[in-house]
């Protein structure tokens, strides 16, 4: 799947600057949610280069457990740890504290659940793209964990950006959004046996992110209050 793979390597690409732009935020001193957002889009970007290597030459455990921890786990829980620190910055350890419970509980489950080297080989054999549950088997707790996880941060996510978005009437916000909805299609598509529509999801879902990001960037400057009046909120692209 040369084309597959060239486009999770172009979403790499668009989720590495995103991650660098968001680091530059950070480093502005613009809040603990740019650090958040910054490791969940290196973590998108690393999740793509997985993927990207998996459909060019072949799925090994290896391969796939990095995609399945980066790519559909601990990205999207840092993404809702960002959300979270953005919307209320009060309980910040709080949200901190969750994020290193569901990243540590991440890292061991998969740790714990070796995919099945055939289900692996049949998927490269179809220029395909493993799937979860027949990887890891059913019961296997990187499988469990998928969806309270995915689910619960994508929730958070959307809501939040939703929440600020309409309230605030920013378009970016609501950009940001609708990237987090397209790239959740991915999972959809992958159990309609859409493995091919599955990249384009992915890149296209953190392209949208990153325009909604700027967006909401440029809408910042552009009503910037006069000096020594209180500024909004930085990072408002998902908040």
């Amino acid at each position: 799947m040369v084309v597959g793979a060239a486009t999770a390597a172009l979403g790499a690409l668009i989720a590495g600057a995103f991650s660098w732009r968001l680091a530059r935020h950070q480093r502005d001193g613009r809040g603990g949610h740019a650090v958040a957002w910054t490791l969940a889009l290196g973590l998108y970007a690393v999740g793509m280069v997985a993927l990207a290597v998996g459909l060019a030459v072949g799925w090994h455990a290896v391969t796939f457990g990095v995609y399945w921890v980066a790519g559909a786990l601990l990205n999207v829980a840092l993404l809702a740890v960002g959300q979270l620190l953005l919307l209320d910055p009060t309980r910040g350890p709080l949200w901190w504290l969750l994020g290193a419970v569901v990243a540590a509980l991440t890292v061991a489950a998969v740790a714990v659940s070796s995919p099945d080297a055939g289900v692996l080989a049949t998927a490269t054999a179809r220029d395909a793209i493993p799937d979860g549950e027949a990887a890891f088997g059913g019961q296997a707790l990187a499988w469990t964990i998928l969806r309270p996880v995915t689910l619960t941060s994508f929730a958070v996510v959307l809501g939040g950006s939703l929440w600020s978005g309409l309230r605030r009437r920013r378009l970016g916000v609501l950009l940001v959004a609708a990237g987090v909805t397209v790239a959740a299609t991915s999972s959809v598509l992958q159990r309609a046996g859409m493995d091919a529509a599955v990249p384009a999801a992915l890149t296209a879902g953190v392209a949208v992110m990153y325009a909604g990001f700027r967006a909401a960037g440029r809408t910042r400057r552009a009503g910037a209050p006069a000096a020594g009046a209180t500024a909004a909120p930085p990072g408002g692209a998902a908040g």
